[in-house]
C-alpha cells in the first residue's frame, strides 16, 4: 500500500530502497529550515499531533522530500501522515512516543517500505488480497476506551482498564465525554463557527452561550446546549458541565427527530426574569459525516484493529469494490429456534445459499435474537431448552458443508436472551449454553450486543434492541405539536441516533448503561453502516452517507431478512430486503 501509489506513499515505487539510509547518513537539504517540507513537517508533527521534534528531524524530512522529488503539498502532507502513524504504533495515537527522532524515522521508513514492497509484490504477481484478513469482528468489551481530554481538546486513550464495577467518578465521566464530543462537532460546524474575518453575511452566526453565563442576563435571547433531564421536582431542565436551567416548553417548536430525556439538544429562546428559559425552538446537534471525522481523528484506533487515515480508507474502498471481493452479508433477526416453522424456513434459506457457486456464497451470516419466543428465566428448564435449541441450530448448520467452509456465523443476543439484562452493552451468549455450536461450527463468533464488524474500509454496527418503541415511549411531548405526530418515525429515529452519536440517548433509569463501557455505544466517528435490528417494520435510510436499516423480525407475513452487499459503490444500493416465496408466487 505504501509504495504502490505515489499520492499516498512513503517511497515511490521507482525510488531506491536505500533512500532512508542515505538520508540518515547525511544527504544534504537543498532548501533549509524554511522550505515547504519544513513548514509542513511542523504543521503535521507539531501542530496536528503535538509531537516534539528532536534536533536534525527537520533536516532529515527535508532531505527525504528532496531525494524523492516530492513537490506537491498534498503529497508531502500525506507522506508525513504515514510517517506519524508508523512512528506512534499502528495509529494508536497518544500511546506512542511523544518525541520524534531521526532514528525513529529511519526505523519507521524501513518498516513501511517492507510493507509497501509486500503489497507491490502481490500486485505484480496478480494474487488476490486475502479477504479473510479484512473481516474483523469486534466485541464491545474489547473496544479501546478513548476518553475526551478537556485540556488538550482531543481524544486520549484511557490509562485505566474499563471495569464492570467502576468508581463513582465514572458516572460523571461518560456523560462529560458525550457532551464534549458532540460540542466539538457543533463548534466545527459552519453555522456555529465564528468568522475569522469581518464578514457582514456571517454576522448572525449561531453563538452558543453556557448556562453559567445566563446569570444576571434575564430578558436576553440565547442559544444554549446541554443534556435534557428531569429533576426531582418533575420539571425538565437543561444541564451542561457547570450549571442547569429550568425549561418552559409551552411554546416550543421542535425540529425533526425524537427528543428524549437523556439526549443532548440545542435550545433557542429567552431567559425570563423568573430565571426560567422559555424555549422557542429545540433541535438536535448537527452530525458530522464519517469522512470529515476521519480527517481529524483518523490517527486514533477506535476499534482496536488498526487506525485508517483518509488515504488508507480510499485504498481499501478500491479493494473492497474489486470484482474478486464481491460478496454479501446475511442478517436475520428474531430467530425463534423453538418454532418449527422458523427452523424449516431457516433451512430453506441456508439451502439456497449453500447451492451457490463458491464465489457467490455469503461471507457472513449475522443471526440476531431473540432465539426463543419466550423470555429467558434463570431456571433449569430454560437453561436446558436453550442448550437444546443451540444444539438443533448446530445440527442444521453442519448439514450445509459449503456454508461451513466459506461463511462466518455471528450470533448476537436479543433483549430477552440469556443472560437477560437491561444494561448495555450486553455480553455474548453464554458459551456453556451454546457449547454444541462452538464445538461443531468452526467459523463462529458469539458476539456482544452491540457488535462491530470491520470489512476492508467499512465499519458496521449491529444493535439488537426494540429501540423504536423505547424511544417513542420516552419521547418528550410538546404542547405545540399536533395530535398524531407528523412525519416519518423511521427517519426521526435514525436522525436522532446519529445526531446524538450514541445508541442509547436515554436516561439511566430507562436504559441502564455500564458507565465504563459507554464508549462501546458511541457512534463517533459515524459508522459506514448501522443495523438497528428491531421488531418494528423493516426500513432502509441513508443519513449523512451512513446506511441505516432494520431487517425486522424473520417471521412476519412471510419469512424475511436483509442482504447486504458491501462491494456496491452506491450506499443506498448495498442493502436489499429478501424473503422466501409464498405459496402463490
Amino acid at each position: 500500500m505504501y509504495s504502490s501509489q505515489r499520492g499516498s506513499s512513503i517511497a515511490p515505487a521507482n525510488g531506491p530502497r536505500t533512500a532512508g539510509r542515505r538520508i540518515a547518513n547525511g544527504a544534504s537539504s537543498s532548501s533549509g529550515a524554511n522550505s515547504l517540507a519544513a513548514r509542513l513537517a511542523r504543521k503535521v508533527f507539531q501542530q496536528k499531533y503535538s509531537l516534539q521534534l528532536a534536533p536534525g528531524v527537520i533536516d532529515w524530512l527535508d532531505s527525504f522530500v528532496a531525494h524523492f522529488e516530492l513537490d506537491d503539498e498534498g503529497e508531502i502532507t500525506s507522506t508525513f501522515e504515514h510517517l506519524v502513524r508508523g512512528a506512534v504504533g499502528s495509529g494508536s495515537g497518544l500511546d506512542g512516543p511523544s518525541k520524534i527522532t531521526t532514528e525513529l524515522l529511519e526505523e519507521t521508513y524501513e518498516k513501511l517500505r517492507v510493507t509497501g514492497d509486500d503489497a507491490e509484490d502481490h500486485a505484480e504477481g496478480g494474487d488476490d488480497v486475502d479477504a479473510t484478513h479484512h473481516l474483523k469482528i469486534i466485541d464491545s468489551f474489547a473496544l479501546p476506551a478513548w476518553r475526551w481530554d478537556e485540556t488538550r481538546g482531543g481524544f486520549e486513550k484511557s490509562k485505566a482498564t474499563p471495569t464492570l464495577a467502576p468508581g463513582p467518578l465514572s458516572k460523571a465521566q461518560y456523560l462529560r465525554d458525550r457532551f464534549n464530543i458532540i460540542k466539538q462537532v457543533i463548534l466545527r460546524n459552519e453555522h456555529f463557527c465564528p468568522p475569522t474575518i469581518v464578514d457582514p453575511e456571517r454576522a448572525d452566526y449561531m453563538k452558543l452561550t453556557t448556562i453559567k453565563n445566563l446569570l444576571g442576563r434575564q430578558g436576553g435571547h440565547f442559544l444554549i446546549f446541554g443534556l435534557l433531564t428531569r429533576m426531582e421536582d418533575g420539571e425538565l431542565y437543561l444541564e451542561d458541565r457547570d450549571d442547569k436551567v429550568k425549561l418552559d416548553l409551552t411554546d416550543a417548536t421542535p425540529e425533526s427527530g425524537l427528543f428524549t430525556e437523556g439526549s443532548f439538544v440545542l435550545v433557542d429562546g429567552d431567559y425570563t426574569h423568573d430565571s426560567i428559559f422559555k424555549v422557542a425552538e429545540i433541535g438536535h446537534p448537527p452530525s458530522e459525516r464519517r469522512d470529515e471525522a476521519i480527517k481529524i481523528h483518523g490517527h486514533h484506533d477506535f476499534l482496536g484493529v488498526g487506525a485508517l487515515s483518509a488515504a488508507e480508507e480510499a485504498d481499501l474502498i478500491a479493494a473492497e469494490q474489486a470484482p474478486q471481493h464481491e460478496t454479501s452479508f446475511i442478517i436475520l433477526s428474531d430467530l425463534h429456534l423453538d418454532n418449527a416453522k422458523v427452523l424449516a424456513a431457516l433451512r430453506d434459506v441456508l439451502g439456497v445459499y449453500n447451492d451457490m457457486d463458491e464465489k457467490s456464497i455469503p461471507r457472513l451470516f449475522v443471526l440476531c435474537g431473540n432465539f426463543r419466543s419466550r423470555p429467558w428465566l434463570f431456571d433449569g428448564e430454560a437453561m436446558r431448552e436453550y442448550t437444546e435449541l443451540f444444539a438443533t441450530l448446530a445440527s442444521l448448520l453442519t448439514s450445509f458443508p459449503a456454508l461451513l467452509a466459506s461463511s462466518h456465523f455471528l450470533l448476537i443476543p436479543g433483549p430477552t436472551d440469556p443472560w437477560s439484562s437491561s444494561a448495555l452493552p450486553r455480553p455474548p451468549l453464554p458459551e456453556a449454553l451454546a457449547k454444541a455450536l462452538v464445538a461443531r461450527v468452526p467459523n463462529l463468533t458469539l458476539g456482544s450486543n452491540p457488535c462491530r464488524v470491520r470489512w476492508f474500509s467499512q465499519e458496521l454496527v449491529f444493535f439488537r434492541d426494540d429501540i423504536m418503541g423505547r424511544m417513542m415511549r420516552n419521547a418528550v411531548r410538546f404542547p405545540a405539536e399536533e395530535a398524531g405526530r407528523k412525519g416519518d418515525l423511521r427517519k426521526a429515529l435514525v436522525q436522532t441516533i446519529l445526531d446524538q452519536a450514541h445508541l442509547a440517548p436515554l436516561p439511566l433509569n430507562v436504559r441502564p448503561v455500564l458507565w465504563d463501557f459507554d464508549h462501546a455505544l458511541r457512534l463517533y466517528p459515524m459508522p459506514t453502516t448501522l443495523v438497528l435490528a428491531d421488531s418494528f417494520d423493516p426500513y432502509k435510510l441513508v443519513y449523512e452517507r451512513c446506511l441505516v436499516f432494520n431487517p425486522g423480525s424473520f417471521q412476519r407475513r412471510r419469512f424475511t431478512w436483509s442482504t447486504y452487499h458491501p462491494h456496491m459503490s452506491e450506499v443506498k444500493e448495498r442493502m436489499e430486503e429478501s424473503e422466501l416465496p409464498g405459496p402463490d408466487d
